[in-house]
């Protein structure tokens, strides 16, 4: 019996670190995918340098989110096409291409590790002209 509660608890710990992983990056990619500020902020600390378009600043989460949100309001959108993801000693990094009805933009992502699980440290949002 002990064999199987202690089974089951590794199981557990294991799926657990992986669900958190997943939300890290991966979240950040699926929210803009969706064009969902919330779930990109989401993955968020407290706050994260952002640039968006020829803004850039560090904002507190809640500014960065309805600076999305207003951003993706402007802006649908119809895809976002991930060009490369990988790894650093501080954690994960994606570039990619986001289409959107106001034009396309090339996002970068850098990830960085904090309190067991991947934050938002630096997201850029710029038109590609």
């Amino acid at each position: 019996m002990k064999k199987i509660a202690g089974t089951i608890m590794v199981v557990s710990a294991l799926f657990i670190a992986l669900s958190l992983h997943a939300q890290g990056i991966d979240g950040v990619v699926n929210g803009l995918k969706k064009g969902n500020a919330a779930q990109v902020t989401e993955n968020a600390g407290d706050s994260f340098s952002l640039t968006l378009l020829d803004k850039s600043g560090n904002y507190k989460n809640a500014q960065a989110q309805q600076l999305l949100k207003d951003f993706f309001g402007k802006n649908t959108v119809k895809a976002f096409d991930l060009k490369h993801k990988g790894n650093s000693p501080n954690g994960q990094y994606a570039i990619g291409t986001l289409a959107t009805t106001g034009g396309s933009y090339r996002v970068n992502i850098f990830m960085k590790k904090d309190n067991r699980k991947e934050v938002i440290k630096e997201l850029r949002i710029q038109l590609i002209e």
